[in-house]
């Protein structure tokens, strides 16, 4: 077994030593001249995650909340250390496998708290502790809910025979968004023994979920065939009637319903136009067998 970590906290956590209590705009610069300039093919894939917006969304909604989530992304970077090791042992051995991983432990715009992608040309899972902090997972139990999914994905691309990078072109389909997300949730769930739903603080995230799964389905289905976006199911700063990450929950769904016919792993390597018939046929069905109104 195989695995690097890229560890960029050390240099992030002395840029706010000395300029965090500078400002917004002084520490912004600063953290590009003297954190990310280090890192250029980290800076690049954070750049990219909002294009030429990228400033702003630093500027207005991350760095100034940083001050008060320091001690949370301190205890979430200890944690991790623990973590990361047993996390990629335990998803090697579930799906017999070696893969080399590179994980990336840095600080960055809001990209979120975890994302796996292609990092220099290898497999990655990238680990953002503003985004872990905010979200208050720093603990090892959501820490490592994390890092599995992270790693589920690696895996669906492994299997797949493709990078993360062409695995995330794969999700610009928002059917087959759904079939991933839901992959790595679902496989989450079954290396730990259990549903976690780290994203709920409590149960009430979940029974929303279940009592109005034909609503989300409807509403999936809707944004789908006008062509509008899906991120309101996905983003953790966005939301579905003030539910954030349903998504996460409707793919979960999407592949229980697959495993009635398949086993995991043949799920994982379903072709594209598949994955998309089917991804409609379960919202189809989940949508018009749930009529009604929400609760």
């Amino acid at each position: 077994m195989s695995f690097e970590v890229v560890d960029t906290y050390p240099y992030f956590r002395r840029v706010w030593a000395r300029y965090g209590g500078c400002g917004v705009d002084v520490f912004l610069e600063k953290w590009i001249e003297e954190y990310m300039s280090l890192f250029p093919e980290l800076f690049r894939l954070v750049k990219g995650c909002y294009g030429d917006g990228w400033r702003e969304i630093a500027r207005s909604r991350v760095f100034p909340r940083l001050g008060g989530l320091i001690s949370s992304i301190e205890s979430a970077y200890s944690n991790l250390f623990s973590v990361i090791p047993e996390a990629y042992g335990r998803s090697m051995e579930f799906w017999s496998v070696d893969v080399e991983v590179v994980f990336v432990v840095y600080v960055g715009v809001g990209c979120g708290a975890g994302w796996a992608t292609d990092y220099c040309d290898r497999y990655a899972v990238l680990l953002g502790l503003e985004n872990i902090a905010e979200l208050g997972w720093c603990g090892v139990d959501d820490l490592m809910g994390l890092v599995l999914h992270e790693l589920s994905h690696v895996v669906h691309a492994y299997l797949r025979g493709i990078s993360c990078k062409k695995l995330e072109e794969l999700e610009g389909d928002p059917l087959f968004l759904l079939y991933s997300e839901g992959f790595a949730t679902r496989c989450e769930h079954l290396i730990l023994g259990r549903e976690s739903w780290r994203i709920a603080s409590d149960g009430s995230w979940i029974r929303w979920c279940r009592g109005n799964i034909g609503f989300l389905a409807r509403e999936y289905l809707r944004r789908v065939d006008e062509g509008r976006p899906v991120n309101d199911f996905y983003g953790s700063w966005l939301n579905i009637e003030g539910r954030s990450q349903t998504g996460y929950f409707l793919g979960h769904e999407f592949i229980r319903y697959l495993e009635k016919g398949r086993s995991i792993r043949e799920i994982a390597v379903m072709e594209f136009d598949e994955v998309v018939t089917y991804a409609r046929r379960f919202l189809l069905e989940v949508a018009f067998k749930n009529v009604g109104r929400k609760i």
